[in-house]
């Protein structure tokens, strides 16, 4: 599992449970403008990347939705070391 699929596991998992809804129907798009972008139901939420530093913390916003954060688990942190 390469980095890019280890963020989308967490960015999937972490507004599924929120949301409560099937991490499939969670779509996750990485911008050629330095961007995470996810998309359900009607929402949407954006990530600006600053850096290329791994970061292991997220922080998705929406023009209607409080900001969300994304923590790697213990476990895709681990995976995401092996994957650099």
């Amino acid at each position: 599992m390469d980095a890019i699929d280890i963020y989308r596991q967490a960015i999937k998992r972490s507004f599924a449970n929120l949301y409560e809804v099937l991490p499939d129907k969670v779509d996750v798009t990485w911008g050629k403008d330095d961007t995470i972008t996810v998309h359900f139901s009607d929402k949407t939420f954006t990530h600006e990347i600053l850096s290329d530093d791994n970061d292991t913390t997220l922080e998705f916003v929406s023009d209607s939705e409080d900001p969300i954060t994304v923590t790697l688990t213990d476990d895709e942190r681990r995976h995401l070391e092996r994957a650099i």
